[in-house]
């Protein structure tokens, strides 16, 4: 079962393209330790916003949910960023 998530993010405290990069290279980060693929692959221009989109793979639908929500809930407490959208779909092989 694979999960892909696309999302919108606000980044009210970017002053620049700078700190953009700063922040999204975190999130990278942090998603990665948690064996979650992602990639910028939008708004690469606007400093205040970014698009992600996340792709995680488990072995069951519910697993699946279960890594997903976790991925949610630290974006939710990441204090940089907001999320204006997400957009999921699960894939099942």
């Amino acid at each position: 079962m694979f999960c892909n998530v696309r999302l919108e993010l606000d980044l009210p405290y970017a002053s620049s393209l700078k700190d953009k990069r700063q922040t999204v290279r975190s999130l990278r980060d942090r998603l990665r330790r948690k064996n979650v693929s992602i990639v910028e692959s939008g708004n690469q221009d606007f400093w205040q916003r970014a698009t992600l989109e996340f792709a995680l793979a488990a072995v069951s639908r519910g697993a699946a949910e279960e890594k997903r929500e976790e991925v949610r809930r630290m974006l939710l407490n990441y204090d940089e960023v907001m999320i204006s959208d997400w957009r999921e779909e699960f894939v099942k092989l």
